[in-house]
């Protein structure tokens, strides 16, 4: 995109909302009280929901005035939410934080840290808690990574030794040039994007949790 080198913002929570008016007020908070702590922007982009998620968001840009953007587009699932996003962020890193999770405290500024340290890194694979109906929580620490490309892949799509959760990693906007999320697929269309990121350009990983994910019984996550 031009422009990119005009704006010195690192990075972009991007939260797609569909249907999720109840729990989007907890993931908008747990970015905004983080702000402050990095050159971060979050974008909210309500996926033409039919339930109060547009109300629940005017009141939430109203008590927050001037602190993040939203928008909503006519429904295109989740893929199309994602590349809606990649295209109107302003950040060099994004995150995708789903609109029932939300993003663990100092998790933008460890960030921040990590790429500073680690200017080459394209994808910086994070842990999270897992936050169960019952209250239960569970941390998942992050192994390291294998050494090649292709051990990387397998792990991840094979071997189930690499683990990557949307909202606990962050990608650079270099890594969707050879293409972005595909829009046909309506659930597992982040699968395809990790693999090739993984196959294709440098990944580090940063041992903290940066993501609060909640499990519910009819998730996708369990599917």
């Amino acid at each position: 995109r031009t422009g990119m080198q005009l704006t010195d913002m690192l990075i972009s929570v991007v939260i797609p909302a569909y249907n999720y008016a109840k729990t989007l007020p907890r993931a908008v908070k747990s970015v905004l009280a983080q702000l402050g702590d990095a050159q971060a922007e979050l974008l909210v982009i309500d996926d033409g929901s039919p339930d109060a998620t547009p109300q629940v968001l005017e009141q939430l840009l109203t008590e927050h005035a001037g602190c993040f953007r939203a928008l909503r587009k006519p429904n295109g699932g989740l893929s199309s939410v994602r590349n809606r996003g990649i295209e109107e962020a302003r950040g060099q890193y994004l995150i995708f934080l789903d609109a029932d999770d939300e993003m663990a405290p100092g998790a933008l500024a460890a960030l921040t840290r990590h790429i500073s340290s680690n200017p080459d890194s394209r994808l910086i694979i994070g842990g999270h808690w897992s936050v169960f109906d019952d209250g239960r929580r569970v941390q998942h620490a992050v192994k390291p990574l294998p050494a090649t490309p292709r051990q990387r892949v397998r792990g991840y799509l094979l071997d189930k030794t690499v683990s990557l959760s949307n909202g606990a990693c962050a990608m650079h906007r270099e890594v969707f040039a050879p293409g972005n999320y595909p829009e046909h697929l309506r659930n597992v269309e982040d699968i395809p994007v990790f693999a090739q990121v993984l196959a294709r350009f440098p990944c580090t990983v940063l041992d903290q949790p940066l993501a609060l994910i909640y499990k519910h019984g009819d998730s996708m996550r369990h599917d």
